[in-house]
């Protein structure tokens, strides 16, 4: 095979140990970020989903990948910063 494929094929656990470790990173700092700031959550799935309660209503929110999903109302999107923004002042 060409240089090319020996360098993707090389490169590839590195990228997929980086990007856990990042999902990892945000799990643990977005739930610090929820607690410091008031906000009361239930973790699930050993924190990979947490279900916050606003009062605004539930969100569901997975910190590994910063997505949110308010039930029943609103807009979805992205970022602890932006679900604290929009549902939590």
């Amino acid at each position: 095979m060409g240089d090319e494929g020996d360098y993707w094929r090389d490169v590839k656990p590195v990228m997929k140990e980086r990007s856990r470790q990042k999902r990892d990173d945000n799990r643990r700092k977005s739930a610090e970020l929820l607690t410091k700031s008031g906000v009361q959550f239930e973790s699930k799935n050993d924190g990979a989903h947490l279900i916050v309660t606003t009062k605004h209503g539930v969100i569901d929110f997975w910190p590994g990948t910063g997505r949110f999903i308010p039930r029943g109302f609103g807009k979805s999107g992205r970022g602890v910063f932006n679900l604290l923004k929009r549902f939590c002042t």
